[in-house]
């Protein structure tokens, strides 16, 4: 039985899983794992190649794109591993990483689920790696920036606790699922991921999820990796990402927010959502119009 279960889903996104999969041969070899791979029909050959040069990679393809949550709940269900890892495709683990995460679950009895510092390719820090609850208040305060010209201010930054230091340790509401390591133990007390959030958002859920049961949710800096954000297959379907992105948001309300709230702050809340969501696919269909008016400019010269 291997003390790590690595469980990564792909779509359309070989260029980077590729030195992913790398990445995770050249880290903490000192530490058994297993890798499954869930692929969600790429058309690009990942399936294909990942069995010719990662063999040793347990293969579940899919016959079509059934999600980022049923896919990682797929791999997760044949894995066996002690504690569980959630990983993008488009990440680059560093030396140490993973055993950092691994030695805080161990010295933590408590902390059920760990997070990594995430960091951009140009070393810049991602935000959004460690979270608070996405309130209405929250989310407003994020969506109309306010919290970038208050960084320090803990009501503000409530959303990505832009006031706590990035590189000290803290329990959080929630970290990134472009890598989180849990405990089985809290798998089988809290159930699998919840399916009707294609992706985006899932994270926090189950974070949350596992809060409730008892469980402490930790952001660890001692970790570092790589995060090439928006290059791990959810931008091969754009206007399904924007959807998916905003469908999530009215699940976690509904889910987690909802009972505590009056009925004019949720119609209030939904209106948002709706707006947002309209805004998105508006944004997303002229920035691919502007894209294929350039592209045939450019074949033209």
């Amino acid at each position: 039985m291997p003390e790590l279960s690595i469980c990564i889903v792909s779509l359309d996104c070989w260029p980077v899983l590729q030195p992913c999969l790398e990445s995770i041969a050249a880290t903490d070899p000192e530490l058994s794992r297993e890798i499954i791979l869930v692929d969600n029909a790429s058309r690009d050959g990942t399936p294909e190649q990942v069995a010719r040069q990662f063999p040793a990679v347990r293969l579940i393809a899919n016959e079509r794109n059934v999600g980022f949550s049923r896919g990682t709940n797929q791999a997760i269900a044949a894995s066996s591993g002690r504690y569980i890892l959630w990983l993008n495709p488009d990440t680059l683990l560093r030396p140490g990483s993973l055993t950092a995460l691994r030695g805080f679950l161990e010295t933590h009895p408590r902390a059920g689920i760990v997070g990594p510092k995430v960091l951009n390719p140009d070393g810049t820090f991602q935000p959004q790696c460690r979270r608070g609850l996405p309130t209405p208040r929250a989310a407003l305060f994020y969506l109309l920036g306010i919290d970038r010209f208050f960084p320090g201010n803990a009501t503000l930054g409530a959303y990505l606790l832009s006031n706590l230091p990035i590189d000290e340790a803290a329990q959080v509401n929630a970290v990134s699922g472009s890598c989180l390591m849990a405990r089985r133990q809290v798998w089988t007390e809290i159930g699998p991921i919840d399916e009707r959030i294609f992706g985006f958002g899932e994270d926090i859920d189950w974070c949350v999820r596992a809060a409730k049961a008892g469980w402490e949710v930790w952001y660890l800096p001692d970790s570092v990796i790589v995060h090439l954000k928006g290059q791990g297959g959810a931008h091969a379907r754009p206007f399904r990402k924007v959807w998916a992105i905003h469908h999530a948001m009215w699940v976690f309300y509904d889910k987690h927010l909802r009972p505590s709230r009056s009925l004019p702050v949720t119609a209030v809340v939904a209106a948002g959502i709706g707006l947002s969501l309209g805004l998105s696919l508006l944004r997303t269909g002229i920035a691919r119009i502007a894209l294929k008016v350039w592209s045939v400019a450019r074949v033209g010269h």
